[in-house]
């Protein structure tokens, strides 16, 4: 299967590396397609992937694959020195896994520049294309699901990456026990990596703010129940935003559809006209009931069948038990 890759250089550049090589391909044959997208000459190449980023470790005849370079990869790419170059060490020699088996909360990843898909330059996007919902399965991991179409610029969601994307998460909380307080998590930081790590727990706020820094990019959250636009990262200035919708118990990517058929995920920051559009989706969803009540939804815990009303008690009934399996319960 041919590889859809995205390079970041040291010096800011973003480039698109798609349908060059596949899982197969050689590390070499990697450098010759990076040469063709960044002009950096293959022996001066650094090569690093993962999180945190490290280098890519392997002799030239060896498989993308064999070294860790999955489908969807950002690979950060430097111009070094031929001699210091660490991405190739001779054939035959032992190559070391460049990306150990994450643990629970490990260290914090050095932040870096999310995936990009072509954004246009012009100044009023709108014209070229129309804002639209992607629906994401209703589970507990439809936030990280979101964010993950979002920075791999559509296309399917590998589910067995959302694992990953929570990692990253509790890496960050626990690397920054001062920002991320137990007055801020209502539980210990510990606790709340162990706990973000489950596949039953929800992502919040708190996430897209992670997310936010982490990919340097700005976030902002369409609230279906009030029409109101969170802006997370808005006071960085970051480059570039993506969008998500929330319906009160759910999240779902936005993305924009183009006139011409292409698929728009991350969008310039500089240009109003989209967020001006995003506003409208927000307005309508509010104004047609596309949301939830969550002070007034009835929930059954799918663990012990107490029934519940309101976020409120969903949590404290989760906080009670260490329960966290819900379904709405709807009146017929």
């Amino acid at each position: 299967m041919m590889l859809r890759l995205r390079l970041k250089t040291k010096g800011g550049g973003q480039f698109p590396l798609t349908e060059r090589v596949s899982g197969d391909s050689t590390i070499e044959e990697l450098r010759s397609a990076i040469f063709e997208v960044t002009a950096i000459c293959p022996e001066r190449q650094k090569i690093l992937s993962g999180y945190p980023p490290k280098p890519v470790l392997g002799h030239r005849d060896m498989s993308l694959s064999s070294v860790g370079i999955r489908n969807g990869e950002v690979l950060i790419v430097e111009d070094v020195e031929p001699s210091i170059n660490a991405t190739s060490i001779p054939s035959g020699a032992p190559a070391s896994d460049p990306r150990p088996a994450l643990k629970e909360a490990p260290s914090a990843p050095r932040p870096t520049a999310p995936p990009t898909t072509k954004v246009p330059t012009s100044q009023s996007l709108t014209q070229k294309g129309i804002l639209l919902k992607k629906v994401v399965p209703s589970d507990n991991s439809c936030l990280f699901a979101s964010i993950y179409y979002l920075v791999n610029g559509g296309g399917k969601i590998d589910t067995k990456e959302l694992h990953a994307m929570r990692q990253v998460v509790a890496s960050v909380i626990q690397s920054q026990p001062d920002v991320y307080s137990e007055a801020l998590l209502e539980k210990s930081n510990s606790d709340y990596c162990k706990w973000i790590l489950k596949e039953t727990s929800w992502g919040g706020a708190i996430e897209l703010s992670v997310f936010s820094n982490y990919y340097e990019i700005e976030i902002v959250a369409l609230d279906a129940k009030t029409g109101v636009l969170n802006r997370f990262g808005e006071d960085k200035r970051f480059d570039h935003r993506m969008i998500v919708m929330y319906d009160g118990i759910h999240y779902d990517p936005v993305y924009m559809e183009t006139f011409e058929g292409g698929t728009l995920t991350i969008f310039p920051a500089t240009d109003d006209s989209v967020l001006a559009q995003a506003k409208d989706i927000a307005m309508e969803a509010k104004h047609s009931g596309q949301f939830t009540d969550t002070n007034a939804f009835r929930l059954e815990c799918k663990q012990c069948g107490t029934l519940i009303t309101g976020e409120d008690q969903a949590l404290a009934h989760a906080k009670k038990t260490g329960h966290s399996k819900f379904d709405e319960v709807r009146n017929n």
